[in-house]
């Protein structure tokens, strides 16, 4: 389906498929053409009327095409990636394509809420497109980047519940949600690299069809984008500061056990010893006494305090080793 949005002779009109050419080279005319679930037909009208490349058309109808930009001789050719809704697991993404033209705008989207929003508010589309069709783009990609902002927001306060957790606790569950969020972080920061690249090229004069008025409005964005993915930088820095205490904290945990351990096994040694010697089946030094068990006892605990004054004075028993 396309809706052809033209400003013509300071008045906003809705014009038929076939009423198009009527307008392409009139002088202070814009047009912005929305297409949505387009049809062979409709795609036909619009590879005629303005010289799309197969390329092009192959780029704006295949979800897999990345965030590019790319100019033609007769047109720019814009593909964004939109978040269309994002929870604790996943990030879920649409692709949305502007071709830019010298007095046109034709939007391919899917499920762009914002251009839902936009084409049902033809005040709003009036206002934009008199003063160009750029001015539609960057509307568009304005709300759409605004977006991106308000998920990173959200993050940080997700983070910053999940310091607090982990400041309290540090447990496996704790680290199993640290590394979940983690893969979250880097798809978000892959997002807001490539459109911040994007932004990039888009406030370069060059042979655009964008406004050079434009520019300053899309150096605005940049840097909402290029601050994105800084923020999100800063927050897998946190998360690996994070991942990195806890590796020191496990380790101090098992030293700790070690310490306990060989403690124990330290004091346990000289006991072992000597009742492995008053186990001999030979003739020994005091078995023949009538005070063999209280002396060998005298002797055990005389030996483990030893050790016990040994382990102190290194440090073993108060941990300043």
């Amino acid at each position: 389906m396309l809706i052809n949005f033209v400003y013509n002779n300071k008045e906003l009109k809705i014009v038929k498929n076939e009423e198009l050419k009527d307008y392409l080279d009139k002088k202070d005319t814009y047009l912005w053409i929305r297409a949505s679930d387009v049809s062979d037909e409709e795609l036909a009208i619009l590879k005629e009327m303005f010289n799309i490349h197969p390329t092009t058309v192959e780029d704006i109808f295949s979800t897999q095409t990345r965030v590019k930009y790319e100019e033609f001789e007769e047109y720019t050719l814009i593909i964004f990636k939109g978040i269309k809704g994002a929870n604790e697991n996943s990030i879920e993404t649409h692709n949305m394509s502007f071709i830019l033209g010298e007095s046109f705008l034709i939007t391919v989207n899917g499920e762009s809420e914002t251009i839902d929003n936009l084409s049902k508010n033809q005040k709003r589309v009036e206002n934009l497109l008199k003063k160009g069709q750029g001015y539609i783009l960057h509307n568009i990609l304005d709300k759409e980047v605004d977006k991106y902002l308000r998920i990173k927001s959200k993050a940080g306060e997700d983070l910053k519940k999940i310091e607090r957790e982990f400041m309290e606790n540090q447990n496996r569950k704790i680290l199993q949600k640290i590394f979940s969020k983690e893969l979250i972080f880097l798809e978000l920061r892959q997002l807001s690299e490539s459109i911040t690249d994007l932004f990039t090229d888009l406030t370069k004069p060059a042979d655009n069809y964008i406004n050079n008025d434009l520019i300053p409005y899309f150096r605005d964005i940049y840097d909402h984008t290029f601050k994105t993915t800084e923020g999100y930088k800063s927050m897998l820095g946190r998360m690996n500061g994070m991942k990195n205490m806890y590796s020191s904290i496990i380790t101090m945990r098992t030293n700790e056990v070690m310490r306990s351990l060989t403690i124990i096994m330290a004091l346990m040694m000289p006991l072992t010893i000597i009742t492995g010697f008053y186990g001999m089946n030979v003739k020994l030094p005091l078995q023949d006494s009538p005070f063999a068990s209280e002396l060998i006892l005298l002797m055990m605990i005389f030996f483990s305090a030893m050790m016990i004054i040994i382990l102190r004075r290194r440090g073993w028993t108060s941990g300043r080793y």
